[in-house]
C-alpha cells in the first residue's frame, strides 16, 4: 500500500535530530529550508553540521529529556542501532513522529524525494519499493521546473489580496489565477503590470522572445533559449539556423523563414519587424530565432526598439556570436595570453563611408589585439590594403573562415598581404569571418581533425571517449556497443553480511551491479558496515561513494597486477576475499591472491552482450577498454581492420590483443578514457614531426 503524502507547517516548531554524522547531516540539509528550530544532539558533531548558525547543538549523548519540551518530529541518526531503537520507543509512547535511519519498521513517517524552490515543494515516494525510482522522477521533476519559480510564486502570492478586492466572486477569481499562473510559467517569469491587467481582462497576450542560436550544431543554444522554443506558438527564423533546433518547436506551432544574409535578402527589416508584431498581437508567444547573438550585427535591438514601441512584452537570450564561435571551431582564440589582450569586433558594411569601411580603421589598424571583421567577404582587398597602408605589417597572421552552418565551409590562413589572393583562388563563399592578428596562426583544437577514431566498450565508457574526441575535431563513431548483463548468480547476500571479509570491485560496473542486486534482494549497504572495500582504482571508488560507501584499499595504479600486490599487503592471512568483477575477468588476479594463500571466492557479477552494430566504416583508431572488447570485437569482424591503430586502455587489454594482431598498436598511458585520448593525440603529433 502506498504511503500518504502529508505537509506540515515546521517554521517555528522544533525538530530534533539526534546523531551528529553523515546520516544527521543529510537529514539536516532536506529540513533547513523548512524549519527555524533545529536542535541536535551527539557526543561528536562534523564540523558541517556545527557550521550552520541556526542549528542548536547539544554535545553529549542522547537523554530522554531531550524530547522536551515536545518535537515537531524526531530523527534517529546514530550509528548505534540500540539509541536509535531506544529514541524510536520514546518517541512511539508521547505519539511523537520519529524517522529512523535505514530502519523502516521503527519509523512513524519516511523522507520522501525531495525537490523545493521557494515555496514550491514536492515529496516522491514509491513506498519503499525503489529508492531509485524515486531519485529519477526526482530529477525528471526538477528539470521540468523553471528556474526562477520562486520569483513567479512570489509574485503570484502578492496578486492575491489585488484580485480578492477586484474580483468578489470566487470561480472567477479562481480562473484569473490560472490563467495568470499560465501566463507566468509561458513567459518564465513574473508578468510586468500591463501583461496582468490584459491577463485579468482577458485580453490575447503575445509576447516575443529574440533567441540566439548560435552559428553552429543546436546544442550550442542556451537552455534558456531552448525552453523559449519548446514553448513557443510562432517561430520566425533566420538562415544558417541548425535544422535540428526547429525539431524543439512544437508542431502545433506556426513556422516563418525570414532569412537575411548577404546576397539573399527573403525579407526586408521592416517587414520583419511587423511579421512580429502581428504576431504577438494575435495572442502567439513568438521566438525570433537568429543566428549567432541577436544584438552583434543582428539587427536585434532595431526589433527590440520596433516591439517596445508597439507596446509587445519581448524579451532578448544572448546567443554565441559568429565573431567567436566561428574562430574557436577552427581553433583560433580570440584573445590569447602573451598574443592578444584585446579584441575589436567590426563590420565591413559601413553607410556614409567612401569604401564602405569604418572611419576608424585606420585606428584600429595600430592596435596590438585581434581584429574581427563580419560580412566582409567582399571587402577583403579593401580591409588588407587599408590596413596595411595605416601601418600593419602584411605579415600580421589572418585566416578566413567559413564554418558552423555555412553551406560551404572552407579555412584559409594566410599573412595579411596574401590572404585576398589566397581566399579569392580558394572560391571562399560567404558567409565568412575574417580574422587578424597573431592569434590567427594558432590551430588548437586541430589536434585530431578529420581523424577517424572508432571506439567500442558500454555506454558510460564510450561516451567519456567520444566527448572528449570530438571536441578535439576526431570524426568518432561507436562501432562495437556493449550492453551489461547481470548473471543469475547465487551471491548469498546473507551469509555474505554475516562474514567479514574483503569484498573487491574491478569496475563500476561491478559495483553498479552488485547494489542493484542488494536492492532487489532487500539488502542495505549497512549490512556491508563489518567488510573491508577494494576496487581496482580511483574511478571504480567513485562508483561506491555514490552508495555512501568508501574504500579501504585503491592502488595507486589502476591494473588488476597492482590490486593484487596491494590486497597481499593489506589483507590478514585468516581473511577472505570475494572477488566482484565480469565474467571475462583475467583469472590473473585470484591466481595471485590464491597463490598468496588466500582463500579466494570469484563471483561473475555480470557479462558484456553485443548490441547491433554498424557497417564499420575506414578508420585511423581503434580503441579498446576491456579484454572482452577485443574479444568481442575479433568475434565480430573477424579482424583488426588494415590500416588501423589500435589503442588498449592498459596492460591486460593490450596483452589480449597482441594475440589477434601483428600491427603495431598503442597502450594509453593512463588507464581511463583520458590516457586513450591522449594516447592518440601523441601518437598524432610523433608522425607529423616524421
Amino acid at each position: 500500500m502506498p504511503y500518504f503524502p502529508m505537509f506540515i507547517e515546521l517554521k517555528d516548531r522544533p525538530v530534533l535530530i539526534v546523531g551528529g554524522g553523515k546520516v544527521a547531516l543529510r537529514k539536516l540539509q532536506k529540513l533547513l529550508p523548512y524549519s527555524g528550530s533545529l536542535t541536535v544532539v551527539a557526543p561528536s558533531i562534523l564540523p558541517e553540521i556545527e557550521a550552520f548558525p541556526q542549528v542548536k547543538l547539544r554535545l553529549r549523548a542522547f537523554r530522554a529529556a531531550d524530547l522536551r519540551p515536545r518535537p515537531a518530529m524526531v530523527i534517529a541518526a546514530t550509528d548505534d542501532g540500540a539509541v536509535n531503537r531506544e529514541v524510536a520507543m520514546l518517541c512511539q509512547k508521547r505519539h511523537i513522529p520519529v524517522n529512523v535511519a535505514d530502519e523502516p519498521s521503527q519509523c512513524s513517517f519516511f523522507f520522501p524525494a525531495l525537490v523545493q524552490q521557494g515555496e514550491f515543494s514536492a515529496g516522491i515516494s514509491t513506498g519503499g519499493a525503489s529508492p531509485s525510482a524515486a531519485a529519477y522522477f526526482k530529477e525528471e521533476l526538477r528539470e521540468l521546473l523553471p528556474e526562477n519559480l520562486d520569483e513567479m510564486l512570489t509574485w503570484l502570492e502578492s496578486m492575491r489580496p489585488i484580485l480578492k478586492n477586484r474580483i468578489p466572486e470566487q470561480r472567477k477569481r479562481a480562473d484569473v489565477f490560472r490563467a495568470l499562473f499560465k501566463a507566468c510559467m509561458e513567459k518564465g517569469a513574473p508578468l510586468t503590470q500591463e501583461e496582468a491587467e490584459a491577463c485579468i481582462c482577458g485580453l490575447p497576450m503575445g509576447s516575443v522572445a529574440l533567441v540566439g542560436a548560435g552559428c553552429g550544431k543546436a546544442d550550442l543554444i542556451t537552455v534558456r533559449g531552448l525552453r523559449l522554443l519548446r514553448q513557443c506558438q510562432a517561430v520566425v527564423y533566420d538562415d544558417l539556423i541548425d535544422p535540428a533546433l526547429l525539431e524543439a518547436v512544437p508542431e502545433s506551432a506556426q513556422r516563418f523563414y525570414m532569412g537575411k544574409r548577404s546576397g539573399a535578402h527573403a525579407a526586408a527589416q521592416e517587414e520583419i519587424n511587423q511579421r512580429l508584431i502581428d504576431l504577438a498581437r494575435s495572442g502567439l508567444r513568438v521566438v525570433r530565432l537568429k543566428g549567432g547573438d541577436p544584438y552583434l550585427f543582428g539587427r536585434g535591438g532595431e526589433e527590440i526598439q520596433a516591439l517596445t514601441a508597439a507596446g509587445i512584452p519581448c524579451q532578448e537570450v544572448p546567443g554565441i556570436p559568429s565573431a567567436i564561435e566561428i574562430p574557436a571551431e577552427a581553433g583560433i582564440p580570440v584573445t590569447h595570453r602573451g598574443l592578444s589582450r584585446s579584441v575589436h569586433i567590426v563590420t565591413a558594411h559601413t553607410a556614409g563611408t567612401p569604401d564602405g569601411l569604418p572611419e576608424d580603421l585606420d585606428t584600429l589598424a595600430k592596435l596590438s589585439g585581434t581584429l574581427v571583421f563580419l560580412m566582409g567577404l567582399r571587402q577583403l582587398p579593401a580591409i588588407t590594403a587599408r590596413l596595411i597602408a595605416a601601418g600593419k605589417s602584411g605579415n600580421t597572421p589572418a585566416a578566413v573562415l567559413s564554418g558552423g552552418n555555412a553551406p560551404y565551409p572552407m579555412q584559409v590562413r594566410a599573412p595579411l598581404c596574401q590572404i585576398a589572393q589566397k581566399t579569392n583562388d580558394a572560391g571562399v563563399r560567404a558567409p565568412a569571418v575574417i580574422v587578424i592578428g597573431e592569434v590567427a596562426a594558432m590551430h588548437l583544437t586541430a589536434q585530431l581533425q578529420g581523424v577517424r577514431v572508432g571506439v567500442t566498450g558500454t555506454r558510460e565508457v564510450a561516451e567519456k571517449q567520444l566527448t572528449a574526441l570530438r571536441a578535439l575535431g576526431a570524426e568518432a563513431n561507436w562501432v562495437l556497443r556493449f550492453a551489461i548483463k547481470g548473471l543469475p548468480t547465487e551471491l548469498g547476500f546473507q551469509v555474505l553480511c554475516d562474514t567479514p571479509s574483503w569484498l573487491v570491485f574491478t569496475s563500476a560496473n561491478g559495483v553498479a551491479t552488485f547494489f542493484r542486486r542488494m536492492e532487489e534482494e532487500k539488502f542495505t549497504s549497512r549490512c556491508l558496515q563489518k567488510h573491508k572495500l577494494a576496487v581496482i582504482g580511483a574511478a571504480t571508488g567513485a562508483a561506491l561513494e555514490r552508495y555512501g560507501l568508501h574504500a579501504t584499499l585503491c592502488p595507486m595504479t589502476a591494473t588488476c597486477e597492482a590490486l593484487a600486490d596491494a590486497l597481499i599487503v593489506a589483507a590478514k592471512p585468516e581473511e577472505s576475499i570475494v572477488l566482484l568483477r565480469s565474467a571475462s575477468g583475467t583469472p590473473a588476479l585470484p591466481e595471485a591472491l590464491r597463490n598468496a594463500g588466500f582463500s579466494v571466492r570469484d563471483i561473475a557479477l555480470y557479462d558484456m552482450e553485443t548490441e547491433e552494430c554498424e557497417a564499420l566504416l575506414p578508420l585511423d583508431y581503434l580503441t579498446f577498454s576491456s579484454s572482452g572488447g577485443v574479444k568481442r570485437f575479433i568475434e565480430r569482424y573477424g579482424a583488426i581492420p588494415t590500416g588501423t591503430r589500435c589503442v588498449c586502455i592498459g596492460k591486460v587489454t593490450a596483452e589480449t590483443l597482441s594475440h589477434d594482431t601483428a600491427e603495431a598498436f598503442l597502450t594509453a598511458p593512463k588507464i581511463s578514457a583520458e590516457g586513450i585520448v591522449e594516447a592518440i593525440i601523441n601518437d598524432r603529433c610523433t608522425s607529423q614531426k616524421i
